[in-house]
C-alpha cells in the first residue's frame, strides 16, 4: 500500500480489541474508524463511553480513533473538543475552514487522507493484518 495512514472500520468493542492485540504483534498503533450513522445512532457519549473501555483495558497510546461526521458540524466541534484524534467533515470551504481552526487548538487532524479497511463482521483479523503489513516489509 501507499505511505497513507490505515484506518479500521468497525463495529463493536470485540473487533475494536481484536485490533488493538494485532497490531501489537505488527508494532503499528490502529486507527480505529466510526461511519457517520453509527454515530448518528448511538451518539456522542458512545464514542466517549467507547474510548474510556480501551482506554482502561490497553492504555491511551495503544490505539486513536477516527470519526467520520458527515456533514454535522456541531458533532464536529463537540468531538474536537474532546480531543479525538481524527476527523471527517462535508461541508463548503468556509465552514472547513473555521472548524479547521478549532480542531488546530485542539491537536485534532482533520480531512486527513486514509486507506480504510473494514473490519466489521469479520472473523480473522490476522489475516487483514497479514496482508497489509507484510506487503510493507
Amino acid at each position: 500500500m501507499n505511505n497513507k495512514l490505515i484506518a479500521f472500520t468497525i463495529n463493536t468493542l470485540e473487533e475494536a480489541e481484536c485490533i488493538i492485540l494485532e497490531s501489537k504483534i505488527y508494532k503499528v498503533i490502529p486507527i480505529l474508524h466510526f461511519k457517520k450513522y453509527f454515530i448518528r445512532g448511538f451518539g456522542i457519549d458512545f464514542i466517549f463511553t467507547f474510548r474510556n473501555m480501551l482506554i482502561s483495558k490497553f492504555g491511551k497510546s495503544s490505539f486513536k480513533l477516527f470519526v467520520d461526521c458527515g456533514f454535522d458540524q456541531s458533532l464536529t466541534i463537540g468531538l474536537a473538543e474532546k480531543k479525538i484524534d481524527y476527523l471527517k467533515l462535508n461541508g463548503n470551504s468556509i465552514i472547513l475552514s473555521k472548524i479547521k481552526s478549532i480542531t488546530k487548538k485542539n491537536k485534532v487532524l482533520l480531512n486527513s487522507s486514509f486507506n480504510i479497511v473494514d473490519c466489521r463482521n469479520r472473523k480473522n483479523i490476522s489475516i487483514i493484518f497479514k496482508k497489509i503489513y507484510s506487503e510493507e516489509k
